[in-house]
């Protein structure tokens, strides 16, 4: 296959830094590219998000948590003052689809309470701001994934690293697990794992498979045909003529002009899913013009060149 030749060529001519590529197709490796022959981890921001969503997939199937309940029920001591009904109601449906009532993002990399807050769950509700009815309004951020992490700890009692490394980390070849803790020892979720493209490539099977990996069911195909089914419009474009706006499902970008599901991180990380080709584009870059959410697709140039060289070419 000589897409990721060409791919890789182009990529280089303009600049881009691409770390590891890889294309698979119908179950196997079809073609791979690393700068390292070691294969080292790199963090992968947001990707993490879509881990944290099967996550939540799993722990439904284990009778755990339900889609329609309030998270508020479960973090009493958080919100034990809050009087927003907004707040109150949200539900883990709400948060997997990035509608929790919020009317300003919370959480980034950057974020105050990065450097300040110990509780990260009671500062969602004490510094969340809760305009929106749960369900009503799209907002793309980084406390939903983090809320749903605590809530599988909450229930669980193990973070949620720890508890999908035999539930999925380890069933689909990803070990001694990488991923970012907050002070009080919750997965962070939303960003924060560290991982190759090979072990991206896995993940991103999984799901082409319909939540099988190598004859062994991880999750139920149904949630994944939900976490990849489109329940609002973004703020983000699609590369093509005209560029079409993507959807958004559970913690996973979708595209549905290519019949396809995606995982971004902010600096040119991605795992594309195909599951009508078979497909699975997974791409490791660090890419210093992507990060723009402001609905310009323009804004990751590598974006552009990794859907107009595999995803529609695969």
């Amino acid at each position: 296959m000589d897409l990721l030749k060409q791919f890789i060529q182009e990529a280089e001519e303009k600049g881009f830094y691409i770390l590891n590529a890889q294309i698979r197709k119908d179950g196997e490796v079809a073609d791979d590219w690393a700068r390292f022959a070691a294969r080292p981890r790199f963090e992968t921001y947001s990707i993490s998000k879509t881990f944290a969503g099967l996550g939540v997939g799993i722990a439904l199937e284990e009778g755990l948590i339900a889609l329609d309940e309030r998270i508020s029920d479960t973090f009493k001591e958080e919100s034990y003052d809050v009087t927003n009904e907004n707040a109150l109601n949200i539900t883990v449906r709400d948060l997997l689809t990035m509608t929790a009532g919020l009317s300003e993002t919370m959480m980034w990399r950057d974020g105050y309470e990065r450097k300040h807050e110990r509780d990260w769950a009671r500062f969602f509700y004490t510094a969340g701001k809760f305009d929106n009815k749960p369900g009503s309004v799209f907002l793309y951020n980084n406390a939903c994934p983090y809320m749903l992490g605590a809530l599988i700890q909450k229930k669980t009692g193990q973070n949620l690293r720890e508890y999908l490394r035999y539930r999925l980390f380890e069933p689909i070849g990803i070990h001694n697990v990488e991923w970012g803790s907050c002070p009080m020892g919750r997965t962070i979720a939303a960003n924060g794992l560290a991982i190759n493209a090979d072990e991206l490539g896995q993940f991103g099977q999984l799901l082409a498979n319909g939540g099988i990996y190598k004859g062994k069911r991880i999750v139920s195909e149904g949630f994944v045909k939900d976490m990849m089914s489109s329940y609002s419009e973004t703020g983000e474009y699609i590369p093509g003529e005209p560029p079409v706006k993507a959807g958004y499902g559970y913690q996973t970008w979708i595209d549905g002009a290519n019949k396809a599901a995606y995982m971004w991180g902010i600096f040119g990380q991605y795992c594309i899913v195909l599951p009508e080709k078979n497909a699975v584009v997974t791409v490791i870059s660090l890419d210093k013009n992507d990060g723009g959410s402001n609905g310009n697709y323009d804004t990751s140039p590598v974006r552009k060149l990794i859907w107009d060289r595999l995803v529609t070419q695969v």
